[in-house]
């Protein structure tokens, strides 16, 4: 999400049109970081919901919200970012 934004953006501002490719590395690369960073929290989100002894839905929201709606919002801004980058306004006439 923040490699995607500033990329974009950069090129936003030049105003030049990326390759497919160009456009969306830095999706694949936001998304690999996003994996490591949630990858460290997996094991001490694990023993938190044990230490706690969460019933199923409380360990189900946990993991919910601490892994996937971080994982989700940050695919989907990414994406946005790489298609605005690769946006071509067309001049109505």
């Amino acid at each position: 999400m923040i490699l995607s934004r500033i990329i974009a953006r950069r090129r936003i501002a030049a105003g030049t049109q990326p390759s497919f490719v160009a456009a969306w590395w830095p999706v694949a690369a936001d998304i690999a970081i996003i994996s490591l960073v949630l990858a460290m929290l997996w094991q001490p989100l694990l023993t938190l919901v044990y230490v706690a002894s969460l019933p199923l839905y409380g360990t189900i929201l946990v993991l919910l919200f601490a892994i996937y709606l971080p994982f989700q919002i940050v695919v989907i801004i990414a994406t946005i970012w790489a298609v605005k980058s690769r946006w071509i306004e067309e001049d109505s006439k």
